[in-house]
């Protein structure tokens, strides 16, 4: 054993030294905390579900701070990858386990995708580019079947929460900073006509919006767990981490954010207590009315909306001139669409197909290149998202994890609700945590009594042996 010890030390060694000489130590050093790692991982496969919830890290030090063209383009289909790697070593090396957990949502997912395939062959004028599409379109589906599949505690289920929303309270934090400190923004954020906008908050996004769709994802999961928690300094901390996140949204001047925010809350309480509906009501009312006496330009994002100039951008260049001309589109390609990749998203715009812009509703988006046949399956996914989440709910019989579940459903809606606005779901981070935080719901609902599933009728079978 010691001489296998030192074998292995010495190879390791070895196998160092030659990378430093001919790659330099930052390829070293990403050598080393790879397989770091990779170890921990498959020592306990529940702790690759930490991947996706740091995904807002990899994104901003891979894609902004590094920002290498290969790394940048490749890194979230490795990680994915490991992760499904993870998953098969499971399946041989905890053969006690349930080889697949199966949920109520999985049939959807899977026919959605389909569904999608079907229409990259169908559809697509050009194959590679509808290819890029339908990758943009499901791959960050599969992180649900990550979560589902990898997760065995509520421990874990709880552990992925609060790395989220500690990444979320620093992304928070540096968007007030920029909002205090008046950073510069584009002209083009800001319609001249509504008035004076000293600045937006933007945070590690390219826009207020993206940022204005973080938080409000975000802002009712931290309710849940602050309502969940019972530990008083705990409570402290969700409550400050919600409070961050709620001024960020305000200086965002997101008034989608703040709009489908506000539904979303609703709803949470809604299913918490109806009875605090109509205080909360007030107290959204009141802080409406601080809003717009102490910052001006909150009141004149809004009453903006109401002007005849609002009307007349919009109709221009706008929200209502890009979803005319997405209509009109799609009365060209009514059923099957004009190919995926090939309007109002992220992989056209990339190409600069067909004069595209940002479809800024991502359903418009969908009926443009899905046409009507993608757009119902889009449609039918989300709801049965949404009406799978809700029922499992009274599945869950700890309440504390119930109130988890209750803030995730409120964040999945209202994400659900802005992609009336926004390609919510284009966006690889948001479209990342909404399947992710499906995931949750789904393990907590009907993955916790399956993991072992076959050890426990394998203990009672012995059992009743004996009792024979």
């Amino acid at each position: 054993m010691k001489r296998w010890y030192w074998t292995v030390l010495f190879s390791v060694i070895f196998v160092l030294g030659i990378l430093s000489s001919y790659l330099g130590m930052l390829p070293v050093t990403a050598v080393l905390v790879c397989g770091t790692a990779a170890i921990m991982f498959f020592a306990d496969y529940e702790k690759a579900t930490i991947i996706v919830a740091l995904f807002t890290v990899f994104e901003f030090v891979l894609r902004t701070l590094i920002g290498h063209p290969l790394i940048s383009s490749i890194w979230d289909e490795v990680a994915l990858l490991l992760c499904f790697g993870i998953w098969f070593y499971k399946w041989f090396a905890f053969r006690g386990q349930t080889p697949y957990r199966s949920t109520p949502l999985d049939l959807s997912i899977v026919l959605f995708m389909l569904v999608s395939v079907a229409l990259l062959f169908i559809a697509a004028p050009d194959f590679a580019i509808g290819v890029e599409g339908l990758r943009v379109v499901i791959q960050y589906m599969f992180w649900f079947f990550v979560v589902t599949q990898l997760l065995k505690t509520p421990k874990g289920a709880k552990r992925i929460i609060n790395i989220v929303l500690l990444t979320a309270l620093f992304v928070a934090l540096y968007g007030i900073y920029q909002f205090i400190v008046g950073v510069e923004i584009p002209s083009s954020w800001v319609d001249q006509a509504e008035g004076k906008v000293r600045t937006r908050a933007f945070s590690i996004f390219t826009s207020p919006n993206m940022l204005a769709g973080y938080l409000s994802l975000l802002i009712p999961v931290s309710v849940g767990m602050l309502f969940a928690e019972r530990n008083r300094t705990r409570k402290i901390y969700y409550g400050i981490v919600t409070a961050c996140m709620g001024f960020a949204l305000l200086f965002t001047l997101s008034r989608s954010g703040w709009i489908f925010c506000f539904c979303a809350m609703l709803f949470y309480v809604w299913m918490k207590n109806r009875k605090f509906i109509v205080p909360m009501l007030l107290c959204m009312l009141a802080l409406f009315i601080l809003s717009v006496i102490f910052m001006p330009s909150v009141a004149n994002r809004i009453l903006y909306l109401f002007s005849p100039a609002y009307y007349a951008s919009s109709s221009s260049g706008g929200r209502i001139y890009r979803a005319i001309k997405g209509f009109e589109l799609w009365k060209q390609y009514p059923l099957f669409g004009m190919g995926l990749g090939q309007f109002g998203g992220s992989v056209a715009l990339s190409h600069k197909l067909n004069n595209t812009f940002s479809m800024d509703n991502y359903y418009i988006k969908t009926a443009v290149e899905m046409g009507l046949v993608g757009l119902i399956a889009l449609i039918v996914l989300l709801y049965n998202t949404f009406i799978h989440c809700y029922r499992a709910l009274s599945k869950i019989a700890d309440q504390e994890q119930k109130d988890w579940a209750m803030g995730i459903l409120a964040g999945l809606v209202c994400v659900i609700l802005y992609n009336l606005t926004e390609n919510m779901l284009e966006i690889p981070l948001l479209s990342s945590y909404f399947w992710m935080f499906a995931g949750i719901i789904m393990f907590l609902a009907y993955g916790q009594n399956n993991v072992t599933r076959k050890e426990d009728l394998a203990i009672s079978d012995r059992q009743a042996g004996r009792k024979g």
